[in-house]
């Protein structure tokens, strides 16, 4: 009797969803997932515009787009409640111009005649509101960062419905919610640059093309200056792309023709940034920070200077030890100004420590630690705020981390994490925006 033939794979188990290593090649974008973008893009917007206070008066970069448009990067004079630099009797702009340059094309706008006077008219006579066009692109940018999100998670891959519950998680259940409806120069910062984080891993999770990849990361280093500790994540996270595959060498040869375009915007932001400096202050390094801190007796905040090992226990206090305040009266607990820690703020990245353990993960955690690096060295903590702002510059990996550890696929369980995450920004949005509620 002759044996029946086995057919090929059978009898072997498929490997568990949760458990699909990284493969250096995410999913193209699918037709439900570029839906699921927009309408996930129309809710934020929504909530984000429903749920906003009012526009920002710390407008400074909406102010340096105005100056750029009429040919000078600073003030003649520094309007009494804006944090900036004083030199040489002009006024300085401290923090990086990334989000000014976005800004610069609807300050134009704003100023076109017909657009200005209707504009006039909506702010009651008075001159063009430049807070209300920060705010706006606030708005905007913090609504397109959850679209990017979801097409970001989906080229992981991941089910669709994780994909969605990551996009929810990092929206509506982190605190960019809270952030992204205020729109000051710091927070604005912390958005641009999440949007710039998301679009590298949009591209680092599709193609890898390096200039985009780049140029992503240079964008995000003129929001926030210590993104230049990211480019390892890059390189860890897509060693194929700038590596030639081993024959008989002991140690692989780079790809240098993609490491030269990965690297030119990168160096084209450091050569724009040096000039920006010294233009203002006849220093190639960032000098703004210094100028601020050596005026007048200094800022109690620095006593070591804008960066020092010894101030690490402030940040780790805020983001693992800072508490909610309990009052005796309605709302009775209230989130502090002055930062409440990440698990309470976002219970759900929880389970980033459960991210099957492959390249990807590792080359997240990677990113994460160096941001991490940075920021315990900087003088002060973030505040005003909700939860522990900093940790924005790494939120995209985290949400990456926390969704991998979740979708085995996605369980019920997993979703109401999410929605408990939902519920306590809600709860710190409508305390601090809505009841105008701040303590410290």
């Amino acid at each position: 009797m002759r044996p029946r033939r086995r057919r090929a794979g059978a009898g072997v188990r498929p490997p568990a969803a949760g458990a699909r290593p990284w493969q250096g090649r995410g999913r193209g974008p699918t037709a439900a997932g570029g839906r699921d973008a927009v309408a996930l893009f129309v809710a934020a917007l929504a909530v984000y515009f429903a749920t906003c206070p009012d526009a920002t008066p710390y407008d400074q970069y909406a102010r340096l787009a105005e100056a750029v448009l009429h040919g000078t990067l600073s003030l003649p004079v520094r309007p009494p409640h804006l944090e900036m630099a004083e030199y040489q009797g002009r006024a300085y702009f401290t923090n990086p111009p990334g989000p000014a340059l976005l800004l610069v094309p609807l300050v134009w706008l704003a100023q076109l005649r017909p657009v200005a006077a209707w504009l006039a008219t909506f702010n009651d006579g008075w001159p063009l509101p430049l807070g209300h066009v920060q705010t706006a692109l606030s708005l905007l940018l913090g609504a397109a960062n959850v679209a990017c999100a979801r097409v970001a998670l989906g080229r992981i891959p991941l089910t669709r419905p994780a994909a969605n519950w990551g996009a929810v998680l990092f929206g509506f259940g982190s605190i960019h919610w809270y952030h992204a409806t205020i729109g000051s120069v710091w927070y604005l910062a912390q958005i641009v640059h999440a949007a710039a984080m998301w679009l590298l891993m949009v591209e680092l999770l599709g193609r890898a093309r390096p200039v985009l990849l780049g140029a992503a990361l240079a964008l995000a280093f003129w929001c926030r200056l210590e993104t230049a500790v990211a480019v390892p994540f890059v390189l860890v996270a897509c060693p194929e792309r700038w590596l030639h595959p081993m024959t008989d060498e002991l140690v692989p040869r780079p790809r240098w023709r993609w490491l030269v375009a990965f690297a030119a915007p990168l160096v084209l932001v450091l050569v724009l940034n040096s000039a920006y400096n010294w233009v203002r202050f006849g220093v190639l390094g960032n000098a703004a920070y210094e100028v601020l801190i050596a005026k007048g007796r200094g800022d109690p905040l620095f006593p070591m200077g804008h960066l020092h090992w010894s101030y690490w226990e402030r940040h780790v206090h805020v983001l693992f030890k800072a508490l909610p305040i309990f009052l005796e009266e309605f709302p009775w607990v209230v989130p502090s100004v002055g930062g409440t820690a990440i698990w309470i703020t976002t219970p759900a990245f929880v389970y980033a420590l459960r991210a099957p353990w492959d390249r990807l993960t590792g080359a997240c955690w990677l990113g994460i630690a160096l941001f991490m690096g940075v920021l315990l060295m900087h003088g002060g903590t973030g505040m005003t705020q909700f939860g522990y702002r900093f940790a924005l510059d790494f939120y995209p990996l985290l949400v990456i981390l926390t969704l991998r550890g979740m979708d085995r696929p996605i369980r019920w369980w997993h979703a109401a994490l999410i929605a408990v995450s939902v519920a306590v920004n809600a709860w710190g949005v409508f305390v601090l925006n809505i009841l105008s509620i701040q303590r410290l």
